[in-house]
């Protein structure tokens, strides 16, 4: 255990440092984009409404009691570079909730909760030393060294499970998000989580796709509807087929159906302005922004959070811009 917990410590650093050249020699100082996801397809103004009808064991943490929390809502493309919407791609939602009261798990922020999503049920490169691997080949030597590696080292199905996932979505307003990854949920549970969409309306693909389809799919879906989402726990029934540590195994949904615990509501809107952009630039999401009670759990999450962490400070300090932590929805 101690080689591991040496071994993960050393991943994890080796990772925050490439990504940091990385960042250094793609952005020009002033205008440094986010590692991870940083094309951003809208921040958008939400409500998370915690749902009354839930089961006391699950009432803790942000659920203890029946209310609405303000929230910005993230929508992102995926890939590490800003490309357009024509591409396949895995989308992310970010969920950023406010005036949440609580111990926290890092004190990065103070009354906000983060719940960070992917628009795929696992994380195929689930292990650190796998997503060590991806950022060292990638960054340091080339993306078609990572392939080799990993079809040398028997991981094509993962291979093929990052193929699957990126697709052509109509609408990031239109599909379902998962956390890929498990937390803490009070003293007795461990839970996932997802997002299931529940709008009455739904988008169409464009033809020909455009650059900026996904975008503006969002903006015409907002500006004549709301859009709604259930937000949903999973329970782990069984550490062994339900593990903690490699977030690219499926939690089985027939063990353990998700259950709906709040709703998310993103209002009409309009969203597409130089404040609203400045200030997607502006906040950080991690797993960390949390109440100890939903702690991230697994080496994915404890390298997220440092890695995280420290690529927000050094973005933020870079472009001599505050780090912003929301305490309203202007």
């Amino acid at each position: 255990m101690p080689n591991q917990q040496s071994d993960e410590a050393h991943y994890i650093k080796q990772m925050q440092q490439l990504l940091q050249e990385k960042m250094k020699k793609t952005y020009p100082s002033g205008q440094t984009k986010r590692d991870a996801h940083p094309k951003h397809l809208a921040l958008l103004k939400a409500s998370f409404v915690i749902a009354d009808q839930i089961p006391d064991k699950l009432r803790v943490g942000i659920l203890r009691e029946q209310k609405t929390y303000p929230a910005w809502v993230r929508i992102s493309n995926s890939s590490g570079q800003i490309q357009s919407d024509t591409k396949k791609d895995f989308r992310g939602m970010a969920i950023k909730l406010y005036d949440v009261e609580g111990e926290k798990y890092i004190d990065d922020e103070h009354h906000t909760q983060d719940f960070v999503l992917l628009s795929h049920p696992t994380m195929p490169l689930g292990t650190v030393k796998l997503f060590h691997d991806a950022v060292y080949y990638t960054t340091k030597w080339s993306p078609f060294l990572f392939l080799a590696k990993m079809l040398l080292t028997g991981h094509a199905r993962k291979l093929k499970e990052l193929k699957k996932g990126k697709k052509n979505h109509t609408s990031p307003l239109d599909i379902r998000y998962w956390s890929t990854t498990p937390y803490q949920f009070g003293t007795d549970h461990v839970v996932k989580y997802a997002i299931v969409p529940t709008s009455i309306y739904t988008s169409k693909l464009p033809h020909p796709l455009t650059d900026r389809y996904l975008t503006d799919n969002i903006a015409k879906h907002l500006s004549e509807h709301e859009a709604t989402f259930d937000f949903m726990i999973q329970l782990q029934k069984d550490p062994i087929q339900m593990p903690i540590e490699d977030a690219s195994v499926k939690w089985d949904e027939k063990d353990s159906p998700f259950i709906k615990v709040a709703t998310l509501i993103i209002p009409k809107q309009s969203f597409q302005t130089e404040k609203r952009n400045q200030l997607a630039e502006s906040f950080s999401f991690s797993p960390g922004h949390c109440l100890k009670e939903h702690q991230p759990l697994g080496g994915i999450n404890r390298a997220r959070v440092e890695i995280y962490q420290s690529l927000a400070h050094f973005r933020h300090q870079r472009d001599h811009r505050a780090l912003t932590e929301p305490h309203d929805l202007e």
